[in-house]
């Protein structure tokens, strides 16, 4: 899996890796 995060996506892709975080723990 390939995340690319931009300045102003860097926001959207913590709050996605947190979703992930949690339907995984």
């Amino acid at each position: 899996m390939q995340i690319i995060v931009r300045d102003n996506n860097v926001d959207q892709a913590l709050r996605a890796l947190k979703k992930k975080l949690q339907r995984e723990g």
